[in-house]
């Protein structure tokens, strides 16, 4: 292992640690004898890379409005190359998805490809999901369209929010969050911690998210010393994500990848000398499901096509899913036992996000193989 390489290790570790504040109150707060008991198996078959489990997903991620009022150019939404019905989840509508999945919760993330607050009933959705006893996490660019009462996210029993500011300058940040207005973002994130103190409450937990890109790394210092003065609880510095269907083109690296090695854990440079960015099996086919406004199913946040969905939550039950030819065939990837049945493909055979120890018992190209053609052909077209 290279000294890059065992930086890139080291950071990524510690970042999980001070995540802790997002998992662990929340197995305290939510976890019952069965959902804990549940989780556990799901990790023991996550280790064992089983490819039919009997666990249920505990992490569900609801997309309640897959519309942003932003235009990030990484984002499928914002670059409006998303392939799918652009609409948000009534009250009514998510009640119905939630009783489908809320005896196995823990936690529901209201958030994927869209802005949650630009949704009406966003806070009527998170006080009826914290009722019942399951964890809720937002996402948000604060950039607010619409009026929003701010005491609504105490009130509302919103456990966790991530802001997404890269930058601390107009300049910097409109690069990336295009639309967006750096000043509007920074009065709000006040605002909110204000009505936190104002009502004696340590939720949400407040997470500054700063991706670092090559336009804005020298803000990094700036950043921390506005964090310190304006109370959030974690300011977490992130590496651009390149869709992974992009990854092999070579201008989008020279473009978002900072120079600091520190923030290369998503580097297509990584997917060219190992085959992938991360060095373990996929734990999204383990531990989470997606589910779009209109009902479909997904093993993570790529599927940006809902012709690559892998069921609808309206036309079969969770489980039902969870254990269908597509999952089975998604797991089989990472599996180091040769595969029992035949199998189909799915959008996991081109992922290049992690690693698959399965995939040549599969029969199927390595994710290296199909990146590396990827970048011939792209280098061919601009020559």
């Amino acid at each position: 292992m290279d000294a890059t390489s065992a930086l890139l290790k080291v950071q990524q570790n510690l970042r999980k640690m001070k995540r802790h504040g997002r998992h662990v109150p929340k197995i305290l707060r939510y976890g019952t004898p069965k959902k804990i008991a549940n989780i556990m198996l799901a990790e023991w078959e996550l280790r064992q890379q089983k490819t039919i489990l009997r666990c249920l997903p505990y992490y569900f991620i609801i997309d309640i409005c897959n519309v942003c009022n932003l235009r990030c150019p990484l984002c499928p939404t914002g670059n409006t190359t998303i392939a799918r019905k652009q609409s948000m989840l009534s009250l009514d509508q998510y009640k119905d998805v939630f009783n489908r999945i809320k005896e196995y919760a823990l936690v529901v993330s209201l958030y994927n490809h869209g802005e949650p607050l630009l949704n009406p009933d966003v806070f009527s959705i998170i006080e009826h999901t914290h009722r019942s006893r399951v964890g809720t996490n937002i996402s948000s660019n604060l950039n607010w369209p619409q009026p929003v009462d701010i005491n609504d996210f105490i009130r509302s029993g919103l456990d966790y929010i991530t802001v997404s500011l890269d930058g601390v300058t107009q300049e910097a940040y409109q690069k990336y969050r295009v639309r967006g207005d750096v000043a509007e973002v920074f009065d709000n994130l006040r605002r909110l911690i204000s009505a936190k103190k104002a009502l004696k409450s340590k939720k949400p937990f407040v997470e500054w998210q700063f991706i670092v890109f090559k336009h804005n790394e020298h803000e990094m210092d700036q950043a921390r010393k506005l964090a310190s003065e304006i109370g959030v609880d974690l300011l977490r510095f992130i590496s651009p994500g390149i869709p992974p269907e992009d990854m092999h083109k070579p201008e989008l690296q020279e473009k978002w990848m900072p120079d600091n090695p520190l923030y290369w854990e998503r580097n297509p440079k990584l997917v060219e000398e190992h085959g992938y960015l991360f060095d373990q099996a996929c734990f999204y086919l383990y531990r989470s499901m997606f589910i779009y406004p209109e009902g479909g199913v997904t093993p993570c946040c790529f599927a940006h096509d809902e012709r690559q969905d892998f069921g609808n939550i309206h036309k079969n039950s969770m489980s039902e899913i969870w254990n269908n030819k597509m999952y089975r065939s998604s797991r089989m990837l990472f599996s180091k036992t040769a595969p029992a049945e035949d199998r189909v493909e799915t959008i996991c055979d081109q992922c290049t996000v992690f690693r698959q120890d399965g995939a040549h018992l599969c029969g199927v190209r390595s994710a290296r193989e199909v990146f590396l053609e990827g970048r011939k052909q792209a280098h061919s077209v601009a020559v």
